[in-house]
This record gives structure tokens, C-alpha cells and sequence, in this order.
């Protein structure tokens, strides 16, 4: 009795396991296929290897550990990764995806997990202020909200899009742009490492970043919510910010 009662313990526990470790419905199985631009530090961005590090890749590595799934990014421009999810080509984009309506007819967002809002960055000694600004050249990242912010408040004869950011600060550099719209958390990563620049705040609206999932796959959003709440209440995402913030 005891060696059967044993058994059924040892299968509940099998059972128990194989329910923790679902097989969620995923591009490639046992796989968390993420969509990303890596030219967005501190949240992604490449290393000597080419490997994305950042922000984002470490809370997905924490979130699919606990989902059995391996993160695996697909590296691409952000307007092809945004597109990505709906296209069958990624489980998600991840790549400090703006929470927006608009958005949400081609995707389902996750729970929030940092704030940001738009800064301006320029060369130093330039005269670049928000009062002045719309009548200056605005670089900005295609399918960006700062390319969406730049044309509404300022006409698209005074935005250029690049496919990069790092395509943008370059053309800042060269002085090709006056300056570079972009979210502050990532203008301060560029500012930290190009000599010579500066950022100010825009002033604009704060935005919430989530991580953007194909549409229907109910399952698999709620699962990473339920661990992404854990890290926002236990405050690993916070470190995990700071730590790339340094």
C-alpha cells in the first residue's frame, strides 16, 4: 500500500510539474521568440558578441525561466518589429514598445513595467530649446512615438526618420539633424556614451513601456503578466533598471 501510495504521490508531482511547465502556444516550441531593435540602451542593445543585452532581455530571461521557455531574439528595425507578432514571425515584440490604442488593434500589451517620456538630445553649445524647436531639423527612430510626437507638434518637413537611433545620432554628429527626439531613459544611455551631447526633457506626456504579444494568445499573456507583476512587486525590475543605468 505504501509502495502504490509512493507512486501516486511521485505522479501527482510528475503532473504538478508538466502544468507548471505548459506548453504554451509559441512560434517554435519551447521558444519565446521576441522581436527587437538592439539600439535602444539601456533597454536592448548589442555587445561585443552580438549578443541583445539590456533591460528587457534580463527580465525575459527571469520571466521564461519560470515559463520553461528559452527568450530568443529576432533582431530587425523597429518598425518591422513592431509588425513582427501579427506576421507570425515572433511571439512579441520587445523592444520599449510604447503602450498605445492604436497599437492595440494589432497586438495585446502586457502589465506595464517603467514610464518614460520624451527628451530631446543635441549637440552641446548648440541653441536647442522646446521653445525653439520646431523651427530646428528633429532626427527621430521610424514608427517611433517620438517621430509621432515631432510631426504632430511640428510638421513633417522638420523630421527626418532613420531606420536606427545609432543611424540618427551619427547624422546628429555629422550634422545632418539638429537634434534627436527620443525616450530620456535612452537619450541619457547615448549622451553617456557620445561626447559632446546634451538632452533636455520635452515636457510631453509620460508613456507607459509593455512588452507586445501576438493577439489571442491568451494563455501565454496572462502567464507573463502573473511573473512580471512578481518583479514589479519584489522590486527586481528595479534593480534591473538601476543596474543598466549606472
Amino acid at each position: 500500500m505504501k509502495k502504490i501510495l509512493a507512486i501516486a504521490l511521485a505522479l501527482c508531482l510528475v503532473l504538478s510539474l508538466s502544468a507548471a511547465m505548459a506548453e504554451y502556444k509559441t512560434v517554435e516550441a519551447g521558444k519565446f521568440v521576441y522581436a527587437t531593435s538592439p539600439d535602444f540602451p539601456p533597454f536592448e542593445s548589442l555587445d561585443d558578441n552580438d549578443t541583445v543585452i539590456g533591460i528587457e532581455p534580463d527580465l525575459l530571461a527571469l520571466i521564461c525561466a519560470e515559463l520553461g521557455l528559452t527568450p530568443e531574439p529576432y533582431a530587425i528595425d523597429f518598425d518591422s518589429a513592431l509588425a513582427a507578432p501579427a506576421a507570425g514571425k515572433a511571439d512579441a515584440v520587445v523592444s520599449g514598445v510604447t503602450v498605445k490604442e492604436e497599437r492595440k488593434a494589432m497586438m495585446d500589451f502586457t502589465i506595464p513595467y517603467v514610464t518614460i517620456i520624451q527628451g530631446v538630445v543635441y549637440r552641446s553649445g548648440d541653441d536647442i530649446t522646446m521653445d525653439n524647436i520646431g523651427e530646428k531639423m528633429i532626427g527621430v527612430q521610424s514608427g517611433t512615438t517620438g517621430q509621432i510626437e515631432a510631426v504632430d507638434r511640428y510638421g513633417e518637413d522638420h523630421v527626418t526618420a532613420y531606420d536606427k537611433y545609432s543611424i540618427g545620432f551619427q547624422a546628429l554628429q555629422n550634422g545632418q539633424v539638429d537634434c534627436i527626439m527620443v525616450d530620456d531613459m535612452v537619450g541619457a544611455a547615448y549622451v553617456k556614451t557620445i561626447p559632446g551631447l546634451e538632452m533636455i526633457s520635452t515636457g510631453f506626456e509620460p508613456e507607459n513601456f509593455a512588452f507586445g504579444l501576438a493577439k489571442g494568445n491568451d494563455e501565454l499573456l496572462a502567464a507573463i503578466n502573473e511573473q512580471l507583476q512578481k518583479l514589479i512587486d519584489d522590486g527586481t525590475v528595479e534593480q534591473i533598471i538601476l543596474k543598466w543605468n549606472e
